[in-house]
């Protein structure tokens, strides 16, 4: 215990240090500044990805004490097996992400300041570490507001672009009307519970209404849904993540929407205890929209960044389903597959972390050679970029869920987690799963649909302009970067039984059971629950026949091509030379689904129209009324806290 609590103090040392010496060394040399926070990030990451590997081995805790000294405040950070995970995560992502922003920075040509850019690097990685540690609400609170606003400067950290300023705007604003809901959860809690400490929370639903209960739980969702991304919450997130670095990008997709699924989780499971199906069934619809809708956004984006936030907002909505369905049967008190259901949840919280964050950071490397994040004027990258193509095509291959890639592996399991919903007795949950199973079937074939166009649109066919004339390969950190990301895309796919395993003990500790059921998660039966839930996977087997089939195809032609004579000539185009622009684009190829779903896309201006400037309406009115208060006399203001340090003894008092 003590070797892990010196590790995460280490980290937390040595990311303080990489952000003070990058902005030191960047103001004398930005090469100097991009090397120092990348070299020391990727050091503290490794102290604090070691520190969390051993909590989820040995399933033990550590806490340590911070040197502050805060009214109200308990400056403990306290890491269990589910921190633990998280803290894996954002470790696990940050290394990856740390290697290609040396490359990356050194190549991208914006009007970025290097020496700001790399000093909140650090800082930022250190405070969605520090967030996940947090055994306090206001010291959550304290770090959440500090990552939201690092993240903010990251965003318009291209001072000169109006599209930088105005997203930071937009997201700043949303994500501070979620941390009004959350402010209002903890306060509630804390009344009930006489302190702010996480450990008073454990048990404060007993002491409170069954409404108030709900509210808080719908507190919750608001607070961390908008963080996280899910409609009609998700306004921030298409417009900051292509306003970001690429590198940024990859970082606030792949980890910082994450720590509201922490948040979440800790909440919901830890201090609410849901005792109603409802909760679950009404998120479970929220959830399964986010995906369909989401995805069908991201479809008809020509946009290489839009499209992939986009993504993230459907992602999100699939990782939701699993946790619904743990609340369902958190409620009905099948405790077994509530803690299997939070394990497929944070099993593909982890999965889209890694190739959400390869894709972005492929993305860059072609954004950074091309100038450009339209990918209808691109097409071709293949033969000026061919590792990073590769790359980018694992990516691809990983997010359409193929088989024996880590998107398969959890989503597949997500598949027999709603088919789960057969093993209670109400009609309205069974076929509320049926109808989720199919429309997140659905949500599948259009993802393929739209990576496809993606990866077409920016590697295949012919260029479609001069941009791609001049691309060249990445620079070596960002392929190695992109090659640490697929290897591990390859791996959690084929050996998926070794990274549950590290997730089980996270999942135990919320539902606060011993242990996970041994028997759920086996060889080749990966979902086997007392006879009533089974499902056979085997990710070696499906290798071995993809290899088989992928030899076949390739000695077949060779056989036959040996015994005729063939020729190879330019493609018939009715006398004229083949031009780009006879070529079928993205934006034709994604048309037909366009027409298909026409009433499910709704534009951005809808939520603006009908949600948000109502909402506005209403407070301005209210904003002018207030407003006669303001009398500008100094003395009237002394009455005013005057008065409300009475309420405030009083109501103590009470």
């Amino acid at each position: 215990m003590e070797n892990n609590i010196l590790l995460l103090e280490f980290s937390i040392l040595f990311f303080i240090i990489g952000a003070l010496f990058s902005l030191v060394l960047g103001l004398y040399s930005n090469k100097l500044g991009i090397y120092t926070s990348s070299i020391f990030a990727i050091i503290a990451a490794l102290f604090s990805l070691l520190s969390s590997v051993n909590v989820l081995l040995h399933k033990n805790s550590f806490k340590i004490e911070l040197p502050i000294n805060i009214p109200l405040l308990t400056p403990i950070l306290s890491v269990d097996p589910f921190s633990a995970f998280f803290i894996f995560l954002i470790s696990l992502i940050s290394i990856s992400v740390s290697i290609f922003s040396i490359g990356y920075l050194k190549s991208e040509s914006t009007k970025t300041s290097i020496p700001l850019l790399v000093f909140l690097y650090n800082l930022f990685l250190l405070s969605m570490i520090l967030l996940v540690s947090a055994n306090d609400a206001l010291l959550f609170l304290i770090f959440w507001e500090s990552m939201t606003l690092i993240s903010y400067g990251l965003i318009i950290s291209n001072t000169s672009s109006d599209e930088s300023r105005s997203a930071g705007f937009i997201y700043l604003l949303m994500t501070h009307i979620g941390s009004a809901f959350l402010l209002f959860l903890f306060l509630i809690m804390a009344n009930y519970s006489g302190s702010f400490s996480f450990e008073s929370f454990h048990g404060v639903y007993k002491k409170m209404p069954d409404n108030l209960n709900l509210l808080l739980f719908i507190f919750a969702l608001i607070g961390f849904g908008t963080k996280a991304g899910l409609i009609p919450l998700h306004i921030w997130l298409p417009e900051a993540h292509p306003a970001a670095p690429s590198h940024i990008s990859a970082l606030m997709s792949g980890v910082m929407i994450k720590t509201a699924i922490y948040g979440l989780l800790r909440v919901t499971f830890e201090f609410l205890n849901p005792n109603s199906y409802w909760w679950g069934v009404c998120l479970l619809l929220v959830a399964v929209s986010t995906a369909l809708v989401g995805i069908i956004y991201a479809s008809q984006e020509n946009d290489i960044k839009r499209l992939l936030a986009y993504s993230s907002i459907e992602n999100i909505g699939i990782i939701f389903i699993p946790i619904s369905t743990g609340i369902i049967f958190y409620s009905l008190r099948l405790y077994d597959l509530a803690a299997i259901s939070l394990v497929i949840s944070l099993f593909h919280t982890l999965n889209h972390s890694i190739f959400k964050s390869l894709l972005f950071m492929a993305s860059g490397s072609v954004i950074s050679t091309t100038h450009t994040r339209s990918f209808s004027k691109l097409g071709g990258l293949i033969k000026k970029m061919p590792k990073t193509s590769l790359f980018f095509l694992i990516g691809v291959l990983a997010i359409c869920a193929f088989p024996p890639l880590n998107g398969f592996a959890s989503e597949w399991l997500i598949f027999q987690n709603l088919l789960a919903l057969f093993n209670t007795s109400s009609n309205v949950i069974k076929t509320i799963g049926i109808i989720s199973a199919s429309l997140l079937g659905l949500t599948g074939a259009i993802c393929i649909a739209t990576f496809i166009k993606l990866f077409s649109g920016i590697f295949m066919a012919m260029p479609r302009t001069h941009l791609v004339e001049y691309a060249q390969e990445s620079s070596k950190s960002m392929i190695f970067s992109l090659f640490i990301s697929s290897s591990l895309c390859l791996l959690i796919g084929l050996f998926p039984l070794f990274t549950i395993s590290l997730i089980c003990p996270a999942a135990s500790t919320l539902i606060n059971l011993s242990q996970v059921n041994s028997a759920a998660f086996s060889n080749n039966q990966i979902l086997h629950i007392n006879n009533t839930v089974s499902g056979h996977y085997s990710p070696t087997l499906i290798l071995l026949l993809l290899l088989s089939f992928s030899f076949l195809g390739f000695i077949i032609p060779k056989l036959v091509n040996n015994k005729t004579t063939t020729r190879k000539d330019e493609t018939w185009s009715c006398g004229i030379s083949p031009k780009a622009e006879f070529e079928y684009t993205p934006t034709g190829f994604i048309q037909p689904i366009e027409v298909i779903f026409s009433g499910l896309h709704i534009p951005k201006d809808f939520y603006y129209k009908w949600i948000y400037l109502p909402i506005y309406d209403v407070l301005n009115k209210f904003s002018y009324k207030v407003k006669t208060v303001q009398s500008g006399v100094v003395q009237v203001y002394l009455t005013y806290i005057f008065i409300a340090l009475v309420i405030s003894i009083i109501w103590v008092s009470l």
